[in-house]
């Protein structure tokens, strides 16, 4: 990861909340602290003490005086500020340390400290290579620095000069390591909270895609649900109004199966309102922050979802309405719920269609269930009018009159609801006429489909 050298806008995304984490752009409190209480030691320790200095000796000791305190403010600048860029502090600290080396021929507490703060710097928050390059310059600088003051040790000799520059070394290599264990340190807390940044934006994407796909499911439901009650009902309303004058009985017996689907729809869409609520029950502890806990029940029992056991009840509905449907049942076997209840929904949709761009065509349902698949056909003579032909023939799902209808609603439901399960659909028209809609789904399910594929 970048360093706090390269502070910059906060990244978009999952990492935005990792930032508000990360150390701020202004100086430590910590550094702070250590530039001034090193500014008070060493302003009472300057390298050279002059006693009484007069004439050029004054001269020079005011010199010294005034370079010594121009470095000494360089440095604790440098070190204040080290945190917003350790680069730049680093460099300066090095050339202040330089001058301090050219001037001084003794060491001083000021160079002592300023090497090992810069040698931890490099280590620690300088950008790689960088951090190398700097590293191998105040090494060499600290054998400089101290091959100047070994004049100090007498008598000087080689071994001593050795020993000197070996302490100083050691000293820089103690800072430069302490600095890295800091890098290290910072950046495993800095992995920490991306990670669960990221795991938190996993986790809220997920609740997203569920919302997505619960949102879906129900509209799928409420079409399926309302979609061939509300094609009934208008075509029986179409019909009662055109022969309510020359055959009231015929009116009345459409009325009723108005009224009878009607109420089928009702107790429909309260089933589904009950499974939805009881599918909400959940622990607030599973669900995000920003969504409200659920309402307390008691609701009432869900209505159990229909089935190929409801499938006469569906077509006697569909005759009832006026559509000559035939059913043709072979059942060898039992199927999990999700399977029963997506080959409902579509035989429910198949009708409706026809209902709505065949009406009065002959129907056939036909229902194989087999130990392996389950497989539905629903397919219906040449329509009645040309017009319902050709929408028939253009694969049109029409939710409504108007002059810019909605298609492909109810097809695009029946693939999704199919695909759950493992199921595939084919619709089309038929050679002689009419239009043949074809399903095909495991008798076990997307489990049964998904071990096939694993095998």
């Amino acid at each position: 990861m970048n360093d706090d050298e390269a502070a910059g806008p906060s990244t978009p995304g999952a990492f935005s909340g990792i930032r508000r984490h990360l150390p701020r752009t202004r100086p430590g409190a910590a550094d702070t602290l250590l530039a001034v209480g090193l500014a008070y030691v060493c302003a009472w320790n300057p390298p050279t003490l002059l006693e009484s200095p007069t004439g050029a000796g004054l001269r020079a000791a005011m010199f010294d005086s005034g370079a010594y305190a121009i470095i000494l403010a360089v440095c604790c600048v440098a070190i204040a500020l080290r945190r917003l860029a350790p680069t730049a502090a680093v460099a300066v600290i090095g050339v202040a340390l330089t001058v301090h080396v050219l001037i001084f021929d003794g060491l001083s507490i000021l160079a002592v400290v300023a090497c090992l703060v810069a040698a931890e710097t490099c280590t620690s928050r300088v950008p790689r290579p960088r951090a190398w390059i700097l590293l191998v310059a105040g090494y060499v600088g600290a054998a400089t620095g101290s091959l100047r003051a070994g004049h100090l040790i007498e008598p000087p000799t080689p071994a001593s000069g050795l020993i000197i520059v070996v302490v100083a070394w050691a000293f820089v290599t103690v800072a430069a390591l302490t600095g890295l264990l800091r890098r290290r340190s910072r950046e495993r807390v800095e992995h920490a909270l991306e990670r669960a940044e990221l795991l938190a934006a996993q986790q809220e994407t997920e609740w997203r895609l569920a919302v997505v796909a619960e949102r879906q499911r129900i509209a799928r439901d409420v079409h399926d649900l309302l979609g061939h009650s509300l094609s009934v009902i208008g075509m029986q309303a179409a019909g009662a109004r055109a022969v309510l004058e020359a055959d009231p009985d015929a009116a009345g017996r459409a009325l009723a199966v108005i009224g009878q689907t009607s109420r089928d729809a009702v107790d429909e869409v309260r089933g589904l309102v009950d499974v939805l609520r009881a599918d909400g029950e959940v622990p607030d502890a599973a669900q995000p922050a920003d969504c409200p806990p659920t309402s307390p029940g008691p609701w009432p029992a869900p209505v159990p979802a229909p089935g190929l056991d409801d499938m006469a009840h569906l077509v006697a509905g569909a005759r009832r309405a006026g559509l000559p449907v035939t059913l043709e049942l072979y059942l060898d076997g039992d199927v999990p719920e999700p399977v029963d209840e997506a080959v409902y929904r579509c035989v429910q949709e198949a009708l409706t269609n026809v209902l709505r761009h065949a009406a009065g065509a002959p129907t056939v349902v036909r229902l194989c269930v087999q130990a392996e698949s389950v497989e539905v056909v629903v397919e219906n003579l040449a329509p009645a009018s040309a017009a319902s032909e050709a929408a028939e023939s253009a694969g049109t799902d029409r939710d409504g009159p108007g002059p810019n209808p909605r298609r492909g609603v109810g097809l695009v439901a029946m693939r999704e609801r199919l695909a759950a399960v493992g199921g595939f659909l084919q619709a089309g028209p038929r050679l002689e006429g009419g239009w043949r809609v074809h399903v095909v789904v495991p008798a076990a399910g997307r489990e049964a489909q998904d071990s096939e594929g694993a095998a």
